[in-house]
């Protein structure tokens, strides 16, 4: 069985170690996690909103050389992951996206599931792509697990992951 786990922009956060955005223990408790996965050889994928909104939190540090530093990690890391160079990531592309299917045929409705059930549930728009991409990578062959910060889209995804880890701090 293949886990694939699709990854929220809280555990890049933390990765990337957003200044103001994240804790030394969650990082690197997050970082332990993303070791086991690799050598379980799980397949982890990063909805193109979520690189929206990294990109956003890393534009927004107050520290010019922090920024600088953390734009060229942010540039090097996607670019790579987008040219095959690094397996680490897989980035989900527009053309194959589900949030991005899903919004160009039915952006009425997905906007109006947005407002009836995501953000009544504290779901974001980026955590509804979560979501979405989260529940096409489901099949009965393998296990789709959501690793996020956020405690409200965590018991959306598709297998219970066990011992989950959302941060050690309310978001």
């Amino acid at each position: 069985m293949i886990t694939y786990i699709v990854v929220d922009t809280g555990y890049l956060v933390e990765l990337f170690k957003i200044p103001k955005h994240f804790t030394e223990e969650d990082s690197k408790e997050i970082k332990r996690r993303l070791e086991i996965a690799i050598k379980e050889k799980c397949r982890l994928y990063i909805p193109t909103p979520v690189v929206f909104e990294l990109a956003n939190h890393i534009a927004h540090v107050d520290d010019g050389n922090i920024r600088r530093e953390l734009v060229n990690k942010f540039s090097t890391i996607i670019n790579n992951c987008l040219d095959d160079k690094v397996t680490l990531f897989n980035i989900v592309p527009f053309d194959n996206s589900a949030v991005v299917k899903e919004l160009s045929n039915n952006l009425k409705d997905f906007v109006q599931k947005f407002a009836d059930d995501f953000a009544r549930q504290g779901l974001g728009f980026t955590d509804s792509a979560v979501l979405l991409e989260a529940k096409s990578l489901k099949n009965k062959n393998n296990c789709v697990h959501i690793w996020t910060t956020d405690e409200p889209l965590k018991p959306y995804e598709p297998d219970t992951e066990l011992n989950p880890f959302i941060g050690s701090r309310k978001k």
